[in-house]
């Protein structure tokens, strides 16, 4: 084996162990937060740490269900992320495919005040929001926690829409138009289905912001019967106490769909990602 070949093979070795300690140590605290979840409070609170529970218990699981009434939360949180999805993905592609085709006046200013939604930070906006909606009455609803996190997601949706929409090839739209389709037919029959790794990315996105923020939310609504799963939890964490095990059994329910969406999207969220960024 030549000094080329050795050095080659570690190079390789060196990228797979770094990867792998990578991974163990992104992978870790979700392990420990179901193993925390499914043990009791004797060996949680124990002076020698388990990583796997000795005796596996769902009673965390019960008292959260149970004692702090988690399933309002989980159907809040559920109502309020599909709705955010759906009306961004409605919104973000015609308004993205609306820049990318057509020419009209101002259409370099539209463009350019959906990237500057995108320069402000959530704490900064948060207070001009809550005024807003004090005023117009959608303070302590689904409906207005809706709108608010469409306002982040329309705007980020769109840019990468556009950008992948700018990269479809129009002789496509012709030779549909050709074909007898009108604008619409166009882009249901055409331009979705090959802009689906898109629009699935941008759906992932716009369903993970909405499930898992929490300063939003707790501005917002004030009803506890209103309260979505990252405000729900905190309930959990109180002043001389914290109830690791419900806490721990409720962060898995909030963590386990994102995960599981992710993994079954990963491959149109990473082509869809890396395609909307061809073009600017």
């Amino acid at each position: 084996m030549t000094a080329r070949r050795k050095k080659e093979l570690l190079g390789k070795a060196g990228i797979y162990v770094s990867l792998t300690a990578i991974t163990l140590l992104l992978v870790f605290p979700f392990v420990w937060m179901v193993s925390t979840s499914l043990k009791n409070k004797s060996e949680m609170f124990s002076a020698t740490p388990t990583l796997f529970p000795r005796e596996i218990t769902f009673e965390n699981y019960r008292s959260m269900w149970v004692d702090y009434n988690f399933a309002p939360y989980l159907r809040n949180s559920l109502i309020v992320a599909v709705c955010t999805t759906l009306i961004s993905l409605l919104v973000a592609t015609f308004l993205a495919y609306g820049i990318s085709r057509f020419k009209f006046r101002g259409k370099k200013v539209v463009f350019n005040l959906l990237i500057l939604t995108q320069m402000f930070p959530l704490p900064l906006l948060i207070i001009t929001i809550y005024v807003v909606f004090v005023r117009i009455g959608l303070i302590d609803s689904l409906m207005g926690l809706i709108i608010a996190y469409c306002t982040f997601a329309v705007p980020f949706a769109t840019m990468m829409l556009k950008s992948y929409f700018d990269g479809l090839p129009l002789e496509l739209e012709e030779a549909a138009a050709i074909d007898g389709c009108n604008p619409f037919s166009t882009i249901f029959r055409v331009v979705i289905p090959l802009s689906a790794p898109s629009i699935a990315a941008m759906g992932l996105f716009s369903f993970i912001l909405a499930w898992q923020e929490f300063m939003m939310s707790l501005t917002l609504i004030r009803s506890p019967e209103l309260r979505t799963l990252p405000v729900g939890i905190t309930l959990m964490v109180g002043f001389r106490d914290i109830m690791w095990g419900p806490l721990m059994a409720g962060t898995v329910v909030v963590t386990l769909p994102v995960v599981v969406l992710f993994i079954y999207f990963q491959k149109y969220l990473i082509s869809g990602m890396t395609m909307g960024a061809v073009k600017g």
